[in-house]
């Protein structure tokens, strides 16, 4: 009996340094995301000056407005912050964009298009992220490409507006341009510069033929060839009024071939519902 209850107490105490342990890991982890927040020159109000190369003036302010819920998203793994991707605003709290989108071990933070036209310099921290469960960074097909991110609007909750999404398809759509600059080093800067254009959503076999990718139902390939500049990273969400329709998962190879891939988000709508525990479209 003695030995038995001596046997208890160290479980008991083994048990209690084990939940101390797990404790003090994930508070170091917070505290070290906080850190790089406020490393010299990486601050939040850094963000905005560090992937952008603002103009003079604003170029097409009423696109802007256009399209309130365009995102970029930032990321800093280490002093510095640098443009990731392109992202769409959902169910107020959230964003859709790409699986590829998210860098393990990087803290990211999102910049609405709005806000970058009007100067404002504030961006929003990414919660958490929920990415495709299929996704595979090292697939060469752009299957599953598609991640929502939770971020915190909590002291600007009615100032955002979302974009929608529902589970119909559509044969025309539009697509937000927010343009960027690149530098030697391959770092892409944005630029105060906007556009929209409209696209033609073309067979699957001109995608196949310039990625050789089989494109299925869960893809878009789109014709970029009204587009007259040479494609860099440029084409945010594509929309059909407020709908998002798809998210950039394969820009054209050159500027010769301008054909890209969209993940279709209306194939992954009751995904985005279930991973954000909603019940209804935005």
């Amino acid at each position: 009996m003695k030995a038995a209850c001596i046997l208890l107490t160290v479980i008991i105490v083994v048990a209690i340094m084990a939940v101390c342990v797990m404790v003090k890991f994930a508070t170091d982890i917070t505290v070290e995301e906080r850190k790089r927040d406020y490393l010299p020159g990486t601050g939040v109000y850094q963000v905005a000056k560090s992937i952008a190369i603002p103009l003079n003036e604003v170029k097409n302010y009423p696109i802007a407005e256009r399209f309130p819920y365009v995102a970029a998203i930032a990321r800093n793994s280490s002093r510095s912050w640098t443009f990731s991707c392109f992202a769409s605003v959902v169910l107020v709290k959230w964003v859709v964009t790409s699986g590829h989108c998210r860098h393990k071990g990087a803290t990211h933070r999102v910049l609405l298009l709005n806000d970058f036209a009007r100067n404002v310099t504030r961006s929003f921290p990414i919660l958490f992220w929920r990415i495709h469960e299929k996704y595979h960074v090292n697939n060469t097909a752009p299957f599953y490409d598609i991640a929502v991110a939770k971020f915190n609007v909590d002291d600007y909750p009615f100032s955002i507006k979302p974009s929608l999404f529902d589970e119909s398809p559509v044969t025309t759509c539009e697509a937000s341009i927010w343009k960027t600059v690149s530098t030697m080093d391959r770092r892409v800067y944005l630029i105060n510069d906007f556009d929209k254009l409209q696209v033609k959503i073309t067979s699957a076999i001109d995608c196949h033929e310039s990625f050789g990718i089989d494109i299925n139902e869960s893809m878009i390939c789109i014709d970029l060839t009204k587009y007259d500049d040479c494609f860099i990273h440029e084409f945010g969400p594509l929309y059909n009024g407020d709908k998002l329709v798809g998210i950039l998962a394969r820009r054209p190879r050159d500027c010769d071939v301008k054909f890209a891939i969209f993940t279709n988000v209306s194939y992954y709508s009751n995904w985005i519902l279930k991973l954000t525990h909603t019940t209804s479209y935005g």
